[in-house]
């Protein structure tokens, strides 16, 4: 029997009888083979179109995009290396920095510098499943970072302003001898020389001979300069960072241009040594107080072996060093740019 035969049961015969095919029939039947031919053939015609053959400009924009993604993931891995070198700042920040100006540390709260409202990526995800994914990954590292750059800026800032506060405290501090010469008479009550009585020695007194350089013993500004009948011509500066103020007595002469409202630098001369006022002979008395008038010993504050002369040594050491170090940054940025010709 014929695959393609069909039949019919016919109950007057009791049989089934072949059903007899026409012209219609066949037209039909190779109608629907062309047409099922055709559609097999238009969509393998669309398969190869779409995933074998492709234009030269979906070429070149594909290779554009797997270039793009390459530098993304360079990209990313300079952002991980950055975020390293954040983390150790941060560190260093914490445990060297803050606790070296007794400041609070930040907290780590502040310093995941969290975010919070609508997601800003939602751009990303019009595009595939790996370039979203990417693009959002990058995206939210360089934000993280940027924010955590900001943070850890605005601590150096707070840092900076601490120690640039602490620097002209200390420049303040009266630190040095005020004189050359050796003390003769140290700070508490002694046998005074004129009186002779027991009296409190407010200061102490460097033996000094007549018209031997005096100079500041910190920065500050000059709040007296002028002879009374006690201390004979004096000077007295005010160190208001450091909360003392110096006072300068007995002086043959006060230096030319130091007046009430000028400002002086450590180890400027201020005046000269003498035997004028309430003085048995040539020398310095010398004086610190603090804020509410009452005097300190002077020796609590100056560095051992710090006279005007070492200071003045120092000082010019410091230039040279100072010198040094910029002509070398100069002499650096010269080969660096002479090598980028």
């Amino acid at each position: 029997m014929h695959q393609d035969q069909r039949y019919y049961y016919d109950p007057d015969r009791c049989s089934f009888v072949e059903v007899e095919r026409t012209w219609t029939d066949y037209a039909i039947r190779s109608a629907q083979i062309i047409g099922l031919a055709v559609i097999l053939a238009g969509l393998g015609i669309w398969a190869v179109d779409v995933y074998w053959a492709t234009t030269p400009e979906e070429q070149a924009l594909k290779a554009e995009n797997r270039a793009l993604e390459q530098q993304l993931d360079r990209v990313n891995g300079r952002m991980s290396t950055l975020s390293a070198q954040l983390d150790t700042l941060e560190k260093r920040d914490e445990t060297l920095y803050r606790r070296l100006f007794e400041m609070e540390p930040i907290s780590d709260d502040v310093r995941q510098v969290g975010v919070g409202g609508s997601d800003p990526y939602k751009e990303f995800d019009r595009m595939g499943e790996d370039a979203s994914t990417l693009l959002r990954a990058t995206a939210q590292k360089l934000d993280k970072l940027e924010r955590q750059m900001s943070l850890q800026e605005a601590s150096y800032e707070e840092l900076s302003e601490v120690a640039m506060e602490r620097n002209r405290r200390l420049k303040q501090l009266p630190a040095i001898r005020p004189t050359n010469g050796p003390i003769v008479s140290g700070f508490g009550m002694r046998k005074h020389p004129v009186l002779k009585v027991q009296k409190m020695h407010t200061g102490v007194d460097f033996l000094a001979r007549r018209g031997t350089p005096v100079v500041a013993t910190g920065n500050g500004r000059v709040q007296r300069a002028e002879y009374t009948s006690g201390y004979g011509n004096v000077v007295e500066i005010r160190h208001p960072q450091s909360g003392y103020v110096t006072r300068y007595a007995h002086l043959s002469e006060i230096a030319d241009g130091i007046r009430r409202g000028r400002k002086v630098e450590r180890g400027e001369t201020i005046a000269y040594t003498g035997n004028t006022g309430r003085s048995t002979g040539p020398h310095l008395h010398y004086e610190v107080q603090d804020q509410s008038g009452e005097t300190l010993d002077p020796m609590r504050f100056i560095v051992s072996d710090m006279s005007p002369d070492s200071y003045r040594k120092l000082e010019e050491r410091m230039e040279e060093y100072r010198t040094r170090m910029a002509n070398a940054k100069d002499t650096s940025v010269g080969r660096r740019s002479n090598a980028s010709r």
